[in-house]
């Protein structure tokens, strides 16, 4: 029966040391390797200039941007181009309607003060006319300004109702006869089955065509 011997901790330790000496060259003792360096630390992230101006210490900078964004898009966040204009045209069974976004200034306005409501719709009249071989006439209109500071708007709705609404072609816009501080309107149509034709409207080049 073969028997399990207990050797002391020392001798044990004797014998380990012993073994891990054989293995290093001759003559020179065993020394322990040296401990991995260190992974460095990972660079600091760069901050945009947005979260430098956000951070503690630079109320300055957010105003700074605050008052810049505030600038390119207009006061109070509203675009605002004298000269310029936006128009919608929709058709909807036998009628047209035509929307009319400009500044106050383009009418020959005061910004800072808002016409009446009944001389606010003289503006409205005879804006547009439609196209092709059939009668349209004007059965609703309505004006709707504001002021924002020292800017002033209008929105100008026009409702035409054509006889025979297929035949109509177009629609021409008089502005720039009768208004000459307008000098480019933005125009869209949006018709009954979806189709949707934008078009830069200037004084030499009036007219947008549904087909």
């Amino acid at each position: 029966m073969n028997s399990i011997r207990f050797w002391p901790v020392a001798a044990l330790s004797a014998a380990s040391l012993l073994g891990l000496a054989a293995c290093s060259p001759a003559g020179q003792p065993y020394e322990p390797p040296p401990p991995a360096p260190e992974a460095p630390p990972p660079p600091a992230a760069e901050s945009t200039p947005v979260e430098a101006a956000a951070a503690p210490g630079a109320p300055e900078a957010v105003a700074d941007l605050e008052e810049a964004h505030d600038h390119d898009e207009g006061h109070a966040g509203e675009p605002h181009v004298h000269g310029g204009g936006d128009l919608a045209i929709t058709r909807e069974d036998d009628f047209l309607t035509v929307t009319l976004d400009a500044p106050l200034a383009n009418f020959g306005l005061a910004e800072n003060k808002a016409p009446q409501e009944k001389k606010a719709e003289t503006y409205a009249s005879g804006i547009a006319t439609a196209i092709g071989p059939t009668t349209c006439e004007e059965t609703e209109r309505s004006v709707d300004t504001r002021i924002n500071g020292e800017h002033g708007a209008m929105t100008i709705s026009v409702v035409l109702r054509c006889k025979k609404i297929d035949r109509v072609e177009g629609i021409r816009i008089n502005l720039f006869d009768m208004y000459p501080g307008f000098h480019h309107v933005d125009a869209i149509y949006l018709g009954p089955n979806g189709e949707q034709i934008a078009k830069e409207l200037t004084p030499t080049d009036t007219e947008i065509d549904f087909d």
